[in-house]
């Protein structure tokens, strides 16, 4: 599965707190519920891919 760069975060920009990305994550979640969203360290943002359909579903 391919992701998808939501959000890129300037790594130079020491404005940008760990509260700021993980509240930018959780409104990306609540719009997005379909999609899996994370932070990608080596990309430097919050990224998302499809979420994955368990056996369950």
């Amino acid at each position: 599965m391919k992701k998808k760069v939501l959000y890129k975060i300037d790594k130079l920009d020491n404005s940008v707190t760990l509260k700021d990305v993980l509240e930018k994550i959780e409104e990306l979640q609540q719009k997005n519920p379909d999609l899996d969203v994370f932070f990608d360290g080596d990309e430097y943002a919050v990224c998302s891919r499809p979420k994955r359909k368990t056996a369950n579903q």
